[in-house]
C-alpha cells in the first residue's frame, strides 16, 4: 500500500476476542469518532457502554453493534453535568460490576474568531471538552484503583501543536486536557494509565459539516507526511492500542493521530 492510498475505513470488519470480558465506557458515541471507537471495542468482545445525549444516534450506534454480535448498552449523559457523570458511572459499576476502560470521545469544536467569540459558549467548550474529562476521571478513578487497572482515555487535538485561526477557543480547552492527562497520570497507578489521543484533521459527518473544511482537509494532506484524508478508523486503532494489556507501560502520554501534520516532542 502506498501512501496515497486509502485504507480500509472500517475497524471492525472482522472480529477477535482482544477485550473479551472488559467493560468499556465510550463517551460521544452516538456519531463520528466516538461511534468508530465503540463499534472497534465491540468488535474485540467488549461489553461496550455508549455515553451521549443524543439518545437517536445512540441507538444507531447500538444496532450497528448488535447487528455483528456485539455487545452494547445505552446511558444518556452530559458529560459537562457533574451530577450526570456521577450517576452513569456508577450506574455502569452497579450494573456490570466494573468500569475497565473508559475512551472519552466527547467534544464540541467550530470556526468563530476570538473577538466575535460568544461568552455562554466560551462556557459550553469549556463544560463539555475540559470539565468534562475532569468529571469522568475523577467519577471511574476510584472505581479501577480498587480493581488494580484501568485505561483512560481522554481526547485533545492537533490544534495545541498547530492553531488555526477561529479556534482559539477550542485550542484552550484541548491543549488544558493535556495537563489534566499528565497529572492525573501522576496519581492514577499502579494498574491505571491515563493517556490522550490526538487526532489531526479528521473526515467526520460533523467536520463535513463546518465551513471550510474541504479546503482544511485539501491543505493538511498536501502538509503532512502520509499524503491521506484521516478517518475515525485510525483515531479507533490507536484508541484501542492505548487501551490494551499491551500498552501498560504508557501512562501521561499524548498519541498523535495526525499522518504526520505535526509532530509530538
Amino acid at each position: 500500500m502506498t501512501q496515497s492510498q486509502e485504507p480500509n475505513s472500517s475497524t471492525h470488519s472482522q472480529r477477535n476476542t482482544k477485550f473479551t470480558g472488559q467493560v468499556v465506557i465510550v463517551t460521544g458515541a452516538a456519531a463520528g469518532i466516538g461511534r468508530e471507537v465503540a463499534l472497534n471495542f465491540a468488535a474485540q468482545d467488549a461489553q461496550v457502554i455508549l455515553f451521549d445525549i443524543n439518545d437517536a444516534g445512540l441507538q444507531e450506534t447500538r444496532a450497528s453493534i448488535q447487528k455483528t454480535g456485539g455487545k452494547a448498552g445505552i446511558k444518556l449523559c452530559d458529560i459537562s453535568n457533574e451530577q450526570q457523570v456521577t450517576s452513569a458511572i456508577n450506574w455502569t459499576v452497579t450494573t456490570h460490576g466494573k468500569v475497565d476502560i473508559l475512551a472519552n470521545l466527547a467534544g464540541i469544536y467550530g470556526f468563530q474568531l476570538l473577538a466575535d467569540f460568544p461568552t455562554d459558549l466560551y462556557h459550553r467548550y469549556i463544560g463539555i471538552n475540559l470539565n468534562g474529562p475532569f468529571y469522568l476521571t475523577r467519577a471511574v478513578l476510584p472505581h479501577m484503583q480498587a480493581a488494580g487497572y484501568g485505561r483512560i482515555i481522554h481526547t485533545s487535538s492537533t490544534g495545541y501543536a498547530d492553531p488555526k485561526p477561529g479556534l482559539t477557543a477550542y485550542v484552550a480547552t484541548k491543549a488544558a486536557v493535556i495537563g489534566l492527562v499528565r497529572s492525573a497520570a501522576m496519581e492514577a497507578g499502579p494498574g491505571v494509565t491515563v493517556n490522550a489521543v490526538m487526532p489531526g484533521v479528521t473526515d467526520t459527518d460533523q467536520a463535513r459539516s463546518l465551513e471550510g473544511f474541504e479546503a482544511l482537509a485539501k491543505m493538511t494532506i498536501e502538509q503532512q507526511a502520509v499524503k491521506r484524508q484521516g478517518h475515525a478508523s485510525d483515531i479507533a486503532h490507536a484508541v484501542s492500542f492505548i487501551a490494551s494489556a499491551e500498552a501498560s507501560f504508557f501512562s501521561g502520554q499524548v498519541f498523535n493521530c495526525s499522518g504526520g501534520a505535526t509532530f509530538s516532542f
